[in-house]
């Protein structure tokens, strides 16, 4: 009798162990393609590589026997805080009539942030400041971002903020407001997942709207579709077409496309990733 109450008690911890988290990591790596052509003034391209990471810590345990799994932090309203790593190269050759030239690009980006669901409340709260540095130029520049938002109802965040610029040339430093929606609902039997963002700037509007489908608690499609307006230039965009598959309880890959024109130019590219959770 003690061997089969040892036997269901250890099984009761495995299973626990299973089902939350702590501590969650990610790795990808990307490449985006630029083609550049304007008549007889220009004709080249970008070729940008990537590699990245980050790491997020809850403060307290995720648990994921409720939902999609690459919903549980959100289900849960999980308060935490992250920091991130990535590395690019940008590979560029110019052939203009006067200039024939290629050279390498190199920089690194800095993250770090948080969230905050504030206890026994529907409020949220959001901070993030990021930094690139370019090899061989002295200029930094960085991006900030902050938010509060409401939950009105379960698994819907409405958020508005501001987002920013600094460490630039001071003409182009600027805070822009923004306004983010994210909801989990319910399609038939299956779960979706639909997120909105909205930037509103002196000099750009950025649109971005996304969604997931989740054929079962581990395997998700989804699609994205962002947009950058600017004055006296062509329109930014892109269309995105992803998925993730959990193959286990606390392992995940992931990948996704995209094409679209950047300033007018053709611009594509594909990303792959994973996650680790323990």
């Amino acid at each position: 009798m003690k061997k089969i109450l040892l036997t269901a008690a250890i099984a009761s911890l495995s299973l626990n162990a299973a089902h939350a988290y702590q501590v969650e990591l990610n790795g990808g790596a990307g490449y985006n393609h630029i083609n550049s052509d304007s008549g007889a003034f220009a004709d080249g391209k970008t070729e940008t590589g990537s590699i990245g990471g980050s790491a997020t810590y809850y403060f307290n345990q995720v648990h994921t026997q409720n939902g999609p799994l690459a919903e549980a932090a959100f289900i849960e309203r999980a308060s935490n805080v992250f920091g991130a790593y990535s590395y690019s190269k940008d590979t560029v050759k110019i052939d203009t009539p006067y200039v024939q030239d290629d050279f390498d690009v190199k920089a690194h980006h800095f993250s770090i942030g948080g969230e905050f669901y504030v206890p026994d409340t529907n409020f949220y709260a959001s901070a993030n400041v990021n930094r690139s540095k370019t090899e061989g130029y002295a200029s930094k520049l960085g991006t900030y971002g902050a938010e509060v938002g409401y939950l009105p109802i379960t698994n819907l965040l409405v958020a508005v903020g501001v987002a920013g610029t600094y460490g630039g040339d001071s003409n182009n430093d600027e805070t822009d407001a923004t306004v983010r929606a994210k909801y989990l609902t319910k399609l038939g039997n299956n779960d979706v997942n639909l997120e909105g963002k909205v930037q509103f700037g002196d000099r750009f509007n950025a649109y971005a709207v996304s969604g997931d489908y989740y054929l079962d608690r581990t395997l998700s499609i989804g699609a994205s579709y962002n947009l950058l307006t600017q004055d006296h230039f062509d329109d930014t965009y892109n269309v995105g077409i992803n998925a993730r598959k959990f193959v286990a309880e606390n392992i995940s890959v992931q990948g996704g496309v995209y094409a679209g024109k950047d300033l007018g130019d053709n611009d594509y590219g594909f990303s792959v990733g994973g996650t680790y959770r323990f």
